[in-house]
C-alpha cells in the first residue's frame, strides 16, 4: 500500500497559519502534489500570502490551488454558502485558471434561517455562519435542506466519481495528496476539553480521513501546525454585543502591549513585566485618548466597565494597551509611545517606538484574544494526532528581529532564552520542531528539518 498523504493540522484554536504551510508545500518545487482535499466551511478564513505580499483568502476552496498542477476536491464534510462560495471563486480564479474543483454530491448549502437560527440559540462564541446548524440538518435528514449545484468549474460528483477520482492520485506511488485541515484542535466538539466553547465538529487527522475516504493507513505524516501564544476569538461581535468566548485551558490571557514589547527585547511575557519598564502618566493624556478611542475598542479592553472607567486606577499595562488601539483605529502599526522611556530598538525608528504585532480574523475582522499557552493541552493534541513535527509559526512573537526571515536553522544563533523554548517544547510534546514560521509571506521561514517525508510504498 502506498503512504502519501499529507495532513495540515491546527495544534491550538485556530489562526496558527495552516495555510501558510499548505501554501509553502503546495509550491515545493521537488514534491508532486496529485491532489488536495478540503472539508471546509465558511466559517473559517484560511489565508494565502504570496512572496509579494498579496493576500488570498481561501474558505472551501483548497488553498492548495496555488499549485496550477494539483487537481482540488471539496468533501462531503464541507458546507458551502453560495454568496461566499462565488466571492471566493472570483478571488481564486487567479490561480485557479480553468481548472475544476470537484466537489461531492453531499456537501450541504447554508442558507440564511441557518444564520439566523445560530444567532437565536447559540451564546459560547461563534462567526454565526451557519456551520453548525446547517449540520445539524443534515444529521438528521431534514428535508428542507438543499445541497450544492455546480457552479462555473466547480462540479458535483456522485460518491462513485468522486472517490474514484481521488484514489486515481491516492495509488499513485508518484504523487502527494494533502488533507488540508480547518479549525484548530482546542475547538475540537468532543476532546478539546472546552466544551461549549468548541466548533461543530471534530478536529484531528483522523477526521480529515474519515471526511475525505480515506484510510488512515494511507497517512504518511502529519503535520501540526501551532504558535507561541494561543489565540481565541473576541468576545466583542461585530455588532457590540458580549459573548464569552472560552479562555485557554490554564494559559493566562495577555494583551498585544505584552507580546509587543516582550517580543521587542526577547523576552517571555510575564505578569508584571511592563510594570518593570520606566513610564510616566500624564493623566490629561489618557483622558484624550479614552476620548478618541472607537467604543468597540474600549468594550473589548473594560469589557462591560468601558462607560464607567476611573482614570486614576487604570494600570500601565491599560494604559498603554489604550494607546494601542488608538493608534491601531487609526491605522498605525508603528508608533511612539507617549508613556514608556525605551531605548532605540531600530535604528530607522526612533526611542519609544513600538511595532504592533495584534491580528484580526480573517471572517469577522474583530482583534484576536491571545494567551499563554498551556503546555498540557499541547500534549493531548499530540498524543490524539501524532505529528510527525511541528511547525512553529508566528516565531517573531518571540523574537521580533527574525520577522520575514528565510534561512536554515544552523545558520542563525539563538540565545539561551530561545534555546531553553525549543528544548521545552520538543522535550513536553516529544515531537521535533521542522520549521519556524516567520512571516506570513510564503516562504518566510528558518527550516529545521525537512518539511515532508518521502513517498512510502509497502
Amino acid at each position: 500500500m502506498i503512504k502519501n498523504v499529507i495532513s495540515i493540522i491546527d495544534g491550538e484554536a485556530g489562526s496558527c497559519g495552516k495555510a501558510k504551510v499548505i501554501g509553502e508545500i503546495a509550491t515545493l518545487e521537488d514534491i508532486n502534489l496529485g491532489a488536495a482535499v478540503t472539508n471546509c466551511m465558511p466559517n473559517a478564513g484560511h489565508t494565502f500570502v504570496d512572496e509579494n505580499g498579496q493576500a488570498t483568502i481561501f474558505r472551501n476552496i483548497p488553498v492548495s490551488t496555488v499549485n496550477p498542477n494539483t487537481e482540488l476536491f471539496i468533501g462531503p464534510g464541507s458546507a458551502i454558502d453560495m454568496e461566499v462560495f462565488k466571492q471566493e471563486y472570483k478571488q481564486v480564479k487567479k490561480y485557479l485558471g480553468d481548472r475544476k474543483i470537484y466537489i461531492h454530491e453531499l456537501v450541504p448549502l447554508i442558507e440564511a434561517r441557518h444564520k439566523q437560527y445560530e444567532k437565536e440559540h447559540i451564546k459560547s462564541g461563534s462567526t454565526f455562519k451557519g456551520c453548525g446548524a446547517v449540520t445539524q440538518e443534515k444529521v438528521v435528514r431534514d428535508k428542507k435542506l438543499e445541497f450544492f449545484k455546480t457552479f462555473k468549474n466547480a462540479v458535483v460528483c456522485s460518491n462513485e466519481e468522486w472517490l474514484e477520482r481521488l484514489y486515481n492520485h491516492l495509488d499513485n506511488s508518484n504523487e502527494y495528496v494533502i488533507l488540508e485541515g480547518s479549525q484548530g484542535c482546542d475547538l475540537d466538539l468532543n476532546h478539546s476539553g472546552n466544551y461549549p466553547y468548541v466548533t461543530s465538529r471534530n478536529v484531528s487527522t483522523s477526521q480529515l480521513l474519515a471526511d475525505s475516504g480515506i484510510s488512515a493507513e494511507r497517512l504518511l505524516e502529519t503535520i501540526m501546525v501551532i504558535r507561541p501564544f494561543p489565540i481565541r476569538i473576541s468576545n466583542i461581535t461585530k455588532s457590540g454585543e458580549f459573548i464569552y468566548t472560552g479562555n485557554y485551558g490554564k494559559g493566562d490571557e495577555l494583551n498585544w502591549t505584552q507580546i509587543n514589547l516582550a517580543s521587542m527585547y526577547e523576552n517571555y511575557p510575564f505578569k508584571g513585566d511592563v510594570e518593570c519598564l520606566p513610564y510616566n502618566i500624564n493623566l490629561n493624556r489618557v483622558k484624550k485618548l479614552i476620548s478618541q478611542c472607537p467604543e468597540i475598542y474600549l468594550k473589548q479592553l473594560f469589557s462591560n466597565n468601558f462607560r464607567n472607567i476611573k482614570i486614576s486606577n487604570l494600570t500601565i499595562l491599560q494604559i498603554l494597551e489604550l494607546e494601542r488601539l488608538v493608534y491601531k483605529s487609526k491605522g498605525f502599526s508603528e508608533y511612539e509611545s507617549r508613556f514608556l522611556e525605551l531605548g532605540m530598538f531600530d535604528k530607522d525608528f526612533p526611542p519609544n517606538t513600538i511595532f504592533d504585532q495584534s491580528e484580526q480574523t480573517s471572517v469577522t475582522k474583530m482583534e484576536r484574544r491571545i494567551f499563554d499557552l498551556d503546555i498540557s493541552k499541547l500534549k493531548t493534541n499530540c498524543r490524539i494526532n501524532t505529528p510527525s513535527s511541528l511547525y512553529l509559526n508566528f516565531f517573531q512573537h518571540l523574537g521580533l528581529k527574525y520577522k520575514g526571515e528565510i534561512g536554515k536553522f544552523d545558520d542563525y544563533y539563538f540565545n539561551n532564552y530561545l534555546k531553553e523554548y525549543f528544548n521545552w517544547l520538543e522535550s513536553e510534546t516529544d515531537v521535533e520542531i521542522s520549521a519556524l514560521g516567520t512571516g506570513a509571506k510564503n516562504g518566510e521561514r528558518i527550516l529545521k528539518k525537512r518539511l515532508v517525508k518521502d513517498l512510502q510504498k509497502r
